[in-house]
């Protein structure tokens, strides 16, 4: 079989697991640093921004594969996880986990317990907005290395995932505010930041049933001659339930001139057709459309991202459409949030 066209991110993930099986005998054999020293030593050629860390004791472990929080690698990272064969005593895992509540980190002589950082958040534009502060006095020395201790801190009790998907802006109390700061502590925060991503933004994770309601917008931008360029949007609010599901990063989008009526009412068929063969099974669910310059795009966020790009040439081929194709990985739904109040 020839690989002249394949994947290079599934070569690299064929190329990962096979080297790991080779020496998996003499892995169960290793523990502590050792091992994962070793496992690091067969990631990195392959995958240069990923790390490998380990739960457990061996022989039998689980084998955490991480980003490091770079969002950027996370598409690298869910590849080679869903790609990972069955091993004999050895467990995988997709991104840091929650830690529990009441740990604490030292770095450089200086620490911090979960207690002593405090935390108020707030809905913004479909992510949770944090405010951070402390309670207990921070040497002025010292407060940059603490607000970067805490941000590491609220990654591992919120996990890699949910830190780097769910969370927006982040600021920092001024140090002469930090005596009137009501936040609450990290220990008690977990179950108030997943409540307002349920409850309050309404990300319940549970795909929409029925008729969905959509939203209409307008927005100008300025184009490179400096005119004003309007976009008409269609913002499907049932979708917002989805936003930030792992399974659904990746988002597809088709363009389609439209510069009549009949052209126009053509757009929309194939808009029905992709959309009732990706949302009929869970693949996926239209989430925007976007009418700009003559050019009307509709965006979806899928779970398969060729299997849905195969639903997509169908539905052009059988209508004949003149249909640009355009796939990128987007786990915090930016487009999408784009047009959120």
């Amino acid at each position: 079989m020839s690989t002249l066209h394949a994947d290079p991110r599934a070569i690299a993930c064929t190329s990962f697991w096979q080297a790991l099986s080779d020496r998996l005998e003499s892995l169960h054999a290793l523990s502590g640093p050792a091992l994962v020293e070793a496992l690091n030593a067969l990631l990195q050629p392959f995958f240069p921004n990923l790390a490998a860390e380990v739960l457990g004791d061996p022989p039998a472990f689980t084998l955490v594969l991480t980003a490091h929080g770079a969002e950027a690698d996370f598409e690298d990272l869910m590849a080679l996880v869903r790609s990972a064969p069955a091993l004999p005593q050895v467990e995988v895992e997709a991104f840091r986990q929650r830690m529990r509540e009441g740990f604490s980190m030292r770095m450089n002589d200086f620490e911090l317990a979960c207690s002593d950082v405090l935390v108020k958040h707030e809905p913004y534009r479909g992510r949770v907005a944090l405010e951070i502060g402390f309670a207990k006095p921070i040497p002025m020395d010292m407060q940059d290395h603490a607000r970067h201790m805490s941000l590491i801190m609220l990654d591992h009790i919120l996990g890699e995932y949910d830190f780097a998907v769910k969370v927006g802006p982040v600021d920092h109390v001024e140090a002469d505010a930090q005596a009137d700061f009501d936040g609450v502590p990290l220990d008690d925060f977990v179950p108030l930041f997943d409540a307002c991503w349920r409850e309050n933004l309404g990300h319940t994770g549970v795909f929409p049933a029925g008729e969905h309601g959509w939203s209409g917008l307008t927005a100008t931008r300025t184009a490179e001659d400096g005119s004003e360029v309007e976009a008409v949007v269609m913002r499907n609010d049932a979708a917002n339930a989805l936003l930030g599901r792992a399974d659904l990063g990746h988002r597809l989008s088709a363009a389609i001139p439209v510069e009549s009526g009949e052209e126009l009412d053509e757009a929309r068929a194939y808009e029905d057709r992709l959309t009732a063969l990706l949302q009929t099974h869970g693949e996926g669910c239209c989430t925007h459309i976007v009418l700009e310059e003559g050019v009307r795009t509709v965006h979806f966020h899928v779970a398969d991202p060729q299997a849905a790009i195969v639903h997509a040439q169908s539905v052009q081929e059988a209508l004949e459409l003149p249909v640009t194709l355009d796939l990128a990985f987007d786990p915090t739904w930016k487009s999408y949030r784009t047009w959120l109040a």
